[in-house]
């Protein structure tokens, strides 16, 4: 859901709302220095006069879940280049892992700067890394996003999680929750797919 304009002066970026068994919680998520937090979150028992909200309610509710949620679609979102409410328009961001391999990549791409003793990695393969990992970690996938973009890109796990946390780092992607998979789109990537997009579809886009 979207916050309304003053709750978006606020920081927030997305309202969600959940139920249980016995129980319904809404609230806001916004976007902090390490990322979306919740910064809302009302709990309220099903029943009548006298439910109260227990412990186990609480702990019932998904946090990580309902900030994997947001976390992805506003991702596709971003990506897409469209606002968050209305159809979704053309973009180059497919929200798939990447059909290439690392080093079919790095063949297609154009040549970039080394720094002394060692080969750069190509702005396309930090692309293809950033958009693969957003794809592999969203709603609904099951954990070891590194593991099987690292089985789509044809490298070792070790080195497809190390270009995954340069990926953050250059600006690719944006920060994550410890110890949680996922992540936003960073400035890089969305000026990437920009301009991809504008060449791809040119004023239509």
């Amino acid at each position: 859901m979207e916050p309304t304009e003053a709750e978006a002066v606020r920081g927030v970026v997305r309202k969600f709302a959940k139920g249980g068994a016995d129980w319904r919680a809404n609230g806001d998520v916004s976007r902090g220095p390490q990322g979306l937090v919740i910064t809302r979150l009302e709990v309220r028992p099903h029943g009548g006069a006298g439910a109260s909200v227990t412990s186990r309610m609480l702990r019932d509710v998904p946090v990580g879940a309902i900030l994997d949620d947001v976390r992805y679609h506003l991702a596709v979102e971003e990506l897409k280049g469209t606002p968050t409410v209305g159809p979704i328009t053309s973009t180059v961001f497919t929200g798939q892992a990447p059909t290439r391999t690392a080093d079919q990549i790095i063949a297609s791409s154009s040549p970039a700067k080394s720094a002394p003793g060692r080969a750069a990695l190509p702005d396309e393969l930090m692309q293809a890394v950033a958009e693969g990992y957003i794809a592999e970690s969203a709603p609904g996938k099951p954990r070891g996003a590194v593991k099987r973009l690292a089985a789509a890109l044809e490298r070792p796990e070790a080195t497809v999680s190390s270009w995954v946390a340069k990926a953050r780092k250059d600006g690719w992607l944006g920060p994550g929750a410890a110890g949680r998979e996922g992540a936003e789109p960073g400035p890089r990537l969305l000026q990437a797919n920009a301009e991809q997009t504008r060449e791809r579809f040119g004023d239509e886009a």
